[in-house]
């Protein structure tokens, strides 16, 4: 028998009745591999593209950053490789996936800073060829400055705010999300609830995510004033609106550092249900953030319990069969880790920040640890 014939179209279709993330991104893999083997220009570059995509908004987005690699050394050698995207897609399917190659790093201690440099000197390149996303070049810019140089970070904000939109800026209302973290950031409160303004409003259209990142942006900063009053109010809204992702890791860890003082009931329940999707994630800035909230929850738990019982999967490195765990032990172990990769982050950057924000974690009571 001779060998099957190479159908792009059937495979997406294929592709197209798998569940977004997990499944989807394995199909995928694949299927890359059967469009180089035949040479199809196509499918090798839009394979890659949808599979950026779906680490980017369905998994962990760091899986993007070698497709992304990939993509872009495909066009490189051969540029006319991208002429089979639709003339008035092909800049903007580039740079996109570029930039879903370059949004993670700066939640990657494992990457430098000198490689993470060199993708925005490209990426900056690709804008000046196309005239297009230098608002999105501005703000990958003030996120990553963000852990190394408030100042700087704010500066750069600055610039994203005053350039214009184009084809490849986020949603408006997740825009203004990234306005009110970065207003309370430098503790001008505000500005922050004036950009919020439209969003609880409702008078913005959004996706899903842009209520929760402005939320999320509230209640950290809330927690890190110690204000549990306001903190409150912020963790009940967002904790309403997250979901059981590796997406909303970040927001889980918020919202169990909160209810660990307020309602440890449900602490608990975000954290074993977010715990199942720590494992091998490439995104440390999600770990981190879920395991400081951790750390806060099972500190504060030390005081009323000496154990409590959890049903957690066996991959947790303090894994017990019967279910019960030491409260002290879970807290110190969270912590260490926390800590172990705020000091990653913080030696990749130049840095005090996460030494300085894992400070703050407990600043909603009187002790620390």
């Amino acid at each position: 028998m001779g060998e099957t014939k190479f159908d792009g179209k059937v495979l997406s279709m294929i592709i197209d009745m798998l569940p977004d993330g997990k499944d989807k991104m394995e199909a995928l893999q694949d299927y890359i591999k059967q469009a180089d083997d035949v040479g199809n220009d196509y499918y090798r570059l839009y394979w890659r593209y949808e599979y950026a995509y779906q680490a980017t908004f369905h998994e962990d987005p760091s899986k993007a950053i070698p497709v992304a690699a990939e993509f872009d050394a495909i066009v490189e050698k051969s540029p006319e490789a991208l002429s089979a995207f639709p003339e008035d897609a092909r800049a903007e399917a580039y740079l996109m996936i570029v930039q879903m190659g370059i949004d993670p790093v700066a939640y990657m201690p494992q990457i430098p800073m000198e490689q993470w440099e060199k993708m925005m000197n490209q990426f900056y390149i690709l804008v000046k060829r196309y005239n297009t996303g230098l608002r999105t070049y501005w703000w990958q810019m003030a996120r990553f400055w963000r852990f190394v140089d408030k100042e700087k970070s704010f500066q750069y904000f600055q610039k994203f705010w005053k350039t214009g939109r184009d084809g490849l800026s986020d949603c408006r209302a997740c825009e203004r999300s990234y306005a009110v973290l970065m207003s309370l950031m430098i503790g001008d409160r505000e500005a922050a609830d004036n950009y919020s303004k439209p969003i609880k409003a409702g008078g913005l259209p959004f996706c899903k995510a842009a209520p929760k990142l402005y939320l999320h942006a509230y209640l950290e900063n809330a927690l890190d004033r110690g204000d549990l009053k306001e903190a409150s109010h912020f963790a009940n809204k967002l904790n309403w609106k997250i979901e059981r992702t590796i997406q909303d890791l970040s927001f889980f860890g918020s919202v169990m550092r909160c209810f660990a003082y307020t309602n440890t009931k449900k602490a608990l329940e975000r954290f074993t249900s977010g715990i199942k999707n720590i494992n091998g994630l490439w995104d440390q800035k999600k770990v981190y953030d879920f395991y400081k909230g951790a750390w806060v929850l099972f500190y504060e738990l030390t005081k009323e319990n000496k154990t409590v019982t959890l049903t957690l999967p066996e991959t947790f490195p303090l894994y017990t069969k019967d279910g019960v765990y030491n409260c002290d032990d879970l807290a110190k172990w969270f912590y260490s880790q926390a800590q172990d990769i705020g000091k990653r982050f913080d030696k990749r950057n130049g840095s005090n920040y996460f030494k300085e924000n894992l400070e703050l974690a407990c600043a909603c009571e009187e002790k620390s640890i």
